[in-house]
């Protein structure tokens, strides 16, 4: 397998890479309270739908449970929504953390995650709590798709990162679990891995010991 330690810029996505996700237990945590339709969950996830347009900023939480109230037939707290969309978020393993900070001794990092402002405010608070650091510390910037007002695999998201950072896309590796993602990514000239977690592969092959 390749290693990427001579690469001068690497842009990490969160989900799937460095937090472990599940989406499925979303889609099972929305069951139980009440929302049924799987086939609309994921509709809704697709381009221009709610989860879509929550994870770009374009809709607010409030916004967001109202909208997911629709399909209910009982009364849910805003507790209960929220708990059922942050299931799918599982464990950041810690040994993650730590090649992160090997990293940036010597490579400036980044973190570019299609997220929104309920999972952000929910694995921040864990990460702080488990861990006892920030997040953000580990990076250069990171960027998330609920600030951009744009998703992964718009192109348009990397350039604008490439851009703000001063970044040459040759020099930049950046790491994703979607396939998609990664495409664009390399559209724009970057380097990029798709990593294939279904595989058993992780972040940590990636770089020498």
């Amino acid at each position: 397998m390749q290693k990427y330690d001579s690469i001068p810029n690497i842009i990490f996505d969160f989900g799937g890479v460095l937090l472990n996700i599940d989406p499925q237990k979303a889609v099972n945590s929305f069951k139980q309270i009440g929302l049924h339709d799987v086939d609309l969950i994921k509709r809704e996830y697709s381009e221009s739908g709610l989860f879509d347009n929550l994870e770009k900023g374009f809709v607010s939480p409030e916004e967001f449970r109202s909208q997911i109230r629709k399909y209910i037939s009982n009364g849910v707290s805003d507790a209960q929504i929220d708990n059922a969309w942050n299931a799918m978020l599982l464990d950041l393993p810690f040994e993650r953390l730590e090649l992160l900070n090997r990293l940036k001794k010597d490579h400036r990092l980044f973190l570019l995650s299609n997220t929104n402002i309920i999972h952000w405010e929910a694995y921040m608070d864990m990460i702080k709590q488990v861990h006892g650091v920030c997040l953000s510390d580990f990076f250069v910037k990171d960027y998330y798709s609920h600030n951009m007002g744009l998703r992964k695999p718009n192109p348009q998201i990397y350039s604008e990162v490439l851009e703000a950072e001063g970044l040459k896309a040759g020099e930049t590796l950046f790491i994703d679990d979607m396939l998609a993602n990664v495409e664009a990514a390399r559209s724009v000239g970057m380097l990029a891995h798709h990593l294939k977690i279904e595989e058993g592969e992780t972040v940590l092959d990636l770089f020498s010991n």
